[in-house]
């Protein structure tokens, strides 16, 4: 409990008002060591209440202060304007007594400055903001007694080194030093011990367990935006956060979801930041549920009823990785993370897990009927949730069509509603035109599936995924119907492979000497034999330029 803990009345107060009386793993190891004074490096995951755990050294250890043009005693430096913003706002609340001033780029220099000559007690900022007001001598940092890095790996990695070393070489030497990430590497360690005096270094990630799912689904590049829309349908709940690495392709994406009925906004670098408050105030507030951006929504953002976050493109890092998803699974709620990759990926994710030393749940695409579920069950609970006043508009209207027993009108409403009939669309990789046929018999290899569809006259098989109930095949819809194949019962598959769709390896040889694997993973024209390369259907592996490493994160979003 936080009473346990030399805490003034008034910090006890504000966290007993927002209903805080446990302190997470985090602030529990740290408190004891910051309300000392002791420099700290402290590592756990995000929203694990970090800010809390050097809040709190900050609202205890300054008194508050009336004299004019003070300057400030603590400062708290962020890479990015939103996680500057959220943490002033914290700290505002819990020490009421402290002058809280957020400085950040992306407006306007004048009214920062009046609060800066005013006078103020904490600065949060960003750190080109920082410099910029410390060569014009309008931030002094010499009364500083506080000197908190948030994120600190990625500050140091991202271009933000020497503004970081500039900013603690104006504070005095004689302060305490609070660092705080949930990544924190060897390379990142050495460069923040050069600025502190014996830190503790505080570890709890391998004591937090995962608060999320973390699922990969096979999303070849033609098909991906459509099974991103239904992956948001199916596990996106109260909200979700898409990450891509292109401020081009975020803007491509929220267009064409927006086009399949999602209350979607953008957040990347381009905007100014009046734009990416109003964004982030309207998705807190649920009149956005999708939120797609770059990695300037991975830092720091806590929105706990966030309940999905979706790499659309893996991100160039595992520390990457893991502050994007940590977007999720906050505040005790379960998060899923769901990332989308097919071809050349898969090598990407085998390094991602293999770096994380974890690996991730295998699925299939969303099934139509999941997602057409989904969208009836949510339309009937925003039918539900309509005020009586509202209701009461459209009552005549609605007993006069049930008097009338007119179906018709009442199920073409619906279809206006929620969509038409959907098109056929495969099981095995969301590809529409295409449909999964099951196949059950004497099942040993994908070349002997192959061989009987060829002798069955299909002109093209798709992608094949063998399963204990037998084997999952997509051909073109058109020669779905009817297709004869000797010794096989074949069916319409109605929901994809039940255990976890996994890519055969590509050297598996099957029972009569032929390499079983090589047609699982791409397209093949019965015609000849060879694959189809023209089709832009093999997402089998590729060799990858892109490593995972422990080593700094060079982002073209560095300064974002």
């Amino acid at each position: 409990m936080f009473n346990s803990y030399p805490l003034p009345e008034r910090v006890l107060a504000a966290l007993d008002k927002r209903g805080i009386q446990t302190p997470t793993p985090i602030q529990a190891e740290t408190l004891p060591l910051s309300l000392e004074g002791s420099d700290i490096i402290g590592q756990a995951r995000t929203g694990t209440g970090k800010t809390l755990a050097f809040g709190l050294p900050i609202a205890t250890r300054l008194d508050a202060s009336k004299i004019k043009g003070r300057a400030p005693r603590a400062i708290v430096v962020t890479p990015t304007r939103e996680l500057a913003l959220q943490v002033a706002g914290e700290l505002t609340w819990l020490a009421s007594h402290l002058s809280v001033v957020a400085i950040y780029g992306g407006t306007g220099y004048g009214q920062q400055q009046r609060d800066l000559w005013r006078g103020c007690d904490v600065v949060v900022a960003t750190p080109g903001r920082a410099i910029d007001y410390l060569n014009q001598s309008i931030l002094n940092l010499t009364e500083a007694k506080i000197v908190v890095l948030d994120e600190a790996d990625e500050m140091l990695s991202m271009g933000f080194k020497e503004d970081v070393e500039r900013i603690l070489s104006a504070t005095p030497e004689e302060r305490q030093t609070l660092v705080f990430s949930a990544t924190l590497p060897s390379w990142a360690k050495r460069l923040v011990k050069n600025h502190t005096q014996a830190a503790s270094h505080v570890d709890v990630m391998k004591g937090d367990a995962l608060s999320y799912r973390e699922i990969t689904i096979d999303a070849p590049a033609r098909v991906r935006a459509a099974i991103l829309s239904d992956v948001v349908h199916v596990h996106g709940g109260e909200g979700a956060i898409v990450f891509t690495n292109t401020k081009a392709e975020v803007d491509g994406l929220r267009d064409k979801l927006a086009a399949q009925g999602h209350r979607i906004e953008a957040l990347h670098g381009d905007m100014n930041q009046h734009q990416r408050e109003d964004v982030l105030g309207r998705f807190r507030q649920g009149l956005v549920t999708v939120l797609v951006g770059t990695n300037v929504a991975a830092r720091g953002l806590d929105i706990p009823q966030v309940d999905l976050v979706v790499h659309y493109r893996l991100p160039d890092d595992a520390a990457s990785y893991q502050h994007r998803s940590g977007r999720t699974g906050r505040a005790g709620r379960e998060g899923k993370v769901v990332s989308l990759v097919s071809g050349r990926e898969m090598r990407q994710l085998t390094g991602l897990e293999r770096s994380l030393a974890r690996k991730f749940e295998r699925q299939a695409p969303p099934a139509p009927s999941d997602v057409q579920d989904i969208k009836i069950q949510r339309a009937l609970d925003q039918a539900q949730s309509q005020s009586a006043e509202d209701k009461a508009l459209w009552a005549e209207l609605a007993r006069k069509l049930i008097d009338a027993q007119d179906q018709d009108t009442l199920a073409g409403l619906l279809a206006a509603f929620l969509g038409g009939v959907p098109a056929p669309r495969s099981l095995l990789t969301g590809e529409e035109g295409q449909t999964t046929l099951l196949l059950r018999g004497n099942i040993h290899s994908v070349g002997q599936v192959v061989r009987l569809l060829r002798e069955a006259g299909a002109s093209h098989v798709g992608r094949i995924q063998l399963s204990s109930e037998g084997a999952f095949v997509d051909v073109p819809t058109g020669q779905s119907d009817g297709l004869q194949v000797s010794g096989m019962q074949v069916s319409k598959a109605t929901e994809p492979p039940k255990q976890d769709v996994q890519k055969p390896e590509r050297n598996r040889r099957d029972r009569d000497g032929r390499n079983g694997g090589r047609h699982s993973s791409r397209g093949y024209h019965a015609r000849g034999g060879r694959p189809n390369r023209s089709d832009n259907r093999y997402d089998g592996p590729r060799k990858s330029k892109r490593k995972y490493s422990k080593g700094p994160n060079r982002s073209a979003h560095a300064h974002d």
